[in-house]
């Protein structure tokens, strides 16, 4: 009788186990490298972020490469007045140089694609629903990026999700060809930068000794009114 119930109960653990599988493949969708998992749309929140690419001379300026630079870290988390102030003090140093700074707002879990178009002096804000993948567009841009900013589980606390992939853009005689070389999914909350070294093989080889970033700022989330959305 005790053998039968032993055999019941691991029967029932089991299952158990099998359905509490399936529920957080379902809450939880895996991504894979350089694949973005659709999170939901939620039109009564809005986030404002900021997104700046850099370049510093000094490879240890932000992220210290002495072990390496393949074995060193390549994301920082600052406060918004931390990163602002390092920035001016490498640009009066003479140490960066500010390729491009672009503000951007979008609902909590929609797409917004935000370049670094070859020159830099033509920035602006792609719509993403737009977006095109012909060579020809690509052979504007030095990189591509897509940064979405959502409300994950209730143990993120008053931190949002910041998830951001970036290609690298090379043009050749074909036109443009993008790799992803960048995928990352981090914490922010209003006020607060997160900075990300890009240090792949084509990244560097393209800049020499000096070293690219990219900084993701979050300025902040507010709710839609009901007035802007009639307008």
């Amino acid at each position: 009788m005790n053998k039968k119930l032993f055999v019941m109960a691991l029967a029932l653990l089991a299952l158990f186990s099998i359905n509490a599988a399936k529920t957080n493949a379902q809450s939880c969708p895996v991504e894979a490298y350089g694949m973005r998992a659709p999170v939901p749309v939620d039109k009564n929140l809005q986030s404002q972020i900021e997104v700046t690419y850099f370049t510093t001379d000094d490879p240890n300026a932000l992220l210290s490469e002495k072990a390496g630079v393949n074995r060193t870290g390549s994301y920082l988390n600052l406060s918004t007045n931390q990163f602002v102030a390092r920035i001016e003090a490498l640009q009066n140093s003479g140490l960066a140089s500010i390729k491009k700074r672009q503000s951007a707002t979008s609902y909590l879990g929609e797409l917004a694609e935000l370049n670094l178009e070859r020159g830099g002096n033509n920035a602006r804000m792609v719509n993403a629903s737009l977006f095109s993948s012909s060579l020809g567009y690509l052979s504007s841009l030095n990189r591509q990026t897509e940064v979405v900013v959502y409300k994950g589980s209730n143990s993120d606390g008053e931190y949002y999700r910041v998830k951001l992939l970036s290609w690298f853009v090379d043009v050749t005689a074909k036109g443009g060809q993008k790799s992803v070389d960048f995928d990352a999914n981090v914490l922010l909350k209003p006020g607060q930068t997160a900075v990300f070294k890009l240090r792949s093989d084509a990244e560097i080889k393209r800049n020499g000794s000096a070293r690219s970033y990219i900084a993701v700022t979050m300025r902040s989330v507010n709710n839609v009114s009901v007035a802007s959305l009639r307008k």
